[in-house]
């Protein structure tokens, strides 16, 4: 029987008396270059040595967290099995209750390309670990099969799936007919929808190929230009004073602008705000040109304005200036 332990192996930050630091960076790459398993031994110093024996390993990594004890700091965490004479040394409630207590990572840097790799883990016994406070997390007990697996959860903050749940429950051959009746049936449903999207599909291509949506149209085309007709009569006969020769440009134009949908918005001194087609413009624009004085009058008027009498009768009689004078 064993037991997988869930440990931090290593988090963030500065330690020991030399100032090592370990970012996040480190971590990501001693994730990236694990390759299971790497050796536990009984401290550092016999992790060098080819005759010292293993005492575990450790099995895999589980990931990088939040360490919930440092703000700021992620924590490496991984999964170990011990060696059965290791083990005595080791509760399940804390991280070591006998001769050896805490570990401590070696994570050298590879020769290769300079990212960090975890060599070994080292159990510490008299010396403490450079980086204090790391704590397990979880132990399984792997038994044979058809055991119960007892499952010793110390920390909320990592969500570990229970190896005992199985991951599929069968059905039982109840639950199969029921489930295949439901399938049969959701597959006529969506086949009946996807139909009746088709008939409505054809039945739109169909009706506009039909005669009906021809005279339909042509219904709506004749309309319009009786409509533009009658718009641009009624503006011709609006101004029969125009000059003959202006009269056919007149109704040209006025033809361009019936057709067109686009209306302008004014604002007259007192803030009313009124809305005109083209149309309309173009009205008020003969209408402001047929209402204009001729420069017939406006020449009389204009020198009329410099006359001294009120008789009207167009100056015939000459002021007396020297009689204007004595006055003055």
């Amino acid at each position: 029987m064993k037991k997988i332990r869930t440990w931090q192996l290593c988090r963030t930050g500065t330690f020991g008396q030399d100032g090592a630091k370990i970012t996040d960076k480190d971590l990501q790459e001693i994730v990236e270059t694990f390759e299971p398993t790497r050796p536990v031994s009984i401290g550092h110093d016999s992790a060098h040595g080819d005759s010292f024996p293993k005492f575990g390993d450790v099995l895999a990594i589980d990931g990088i967290y939040d360490d919930p004890r440092h703000r700021g700091e992620k924590v490496l965490v991984g999964m170990v099995v011990l060696h059965p004479e290791l083990e005595k040394q080791f509760s399940d409630a804390d991280d070591g209750n006998g001769c050896y207590k805490g570990w401590s990572v070696t994570i050298p840097r590879r020769a290769s390309d300079g990212k960090r790799y975890l060599h070994s883990l080292a159990i510490c016994g008299a010396t403490p670990p450079k980086i204090p406070g790391l704590e397990q997390l979880m132990v399984k007990s792997c038994y044979s099969d058809g055991d119960k697996v007892e499952v010793f959860d110390f920390n909320d903050a990592i969500d570990y799936k229970d190896a005992s749940i199985p991951e599929e429950i069968p059905m039982t051959e109840e639950e199969k007919k029921k489930m295949e009746a439901l399938e049969a049936e959701n597959k006529k449903l969506k086949e009946e929808v996807e139909k009746n999207a088709k008939d409505e599909e054809d039945k739109k291509e169909k009706f506009s190929d039909s005669q009906e949506y021809a005279d339909m149209q042509k219904k709506i085309s004749d309309l319009e230009a009786s409509r533009k007709e009658a718009v641009v009569k009624g503006v011709c006969d609006k101004f029969a004073d125009v000059p003959a020769g202006l009269k056919d440009n007149v109704r040209k134009v006025a033809g361009v602008l019936a057709s067109a949908s686009e209306s302008f918005e004014f604002c007259d001194k007192d803030g009313n705000k009124s809305s005109k087609s083209a149309l309309d413009l173009f009205s008020d624009l003969i209408s402001g040109l047929i209402a204009a004085p001729k420069k017939d009058d406006v020449t009389s008027r204009q020198f009329n304005a410099d006359e001294f009498n009120d008789k009207g009768d167009g100056g015939k009689d000459a002021p007396d200036w020297a009689k204007l004078a004595q006055n003055m």
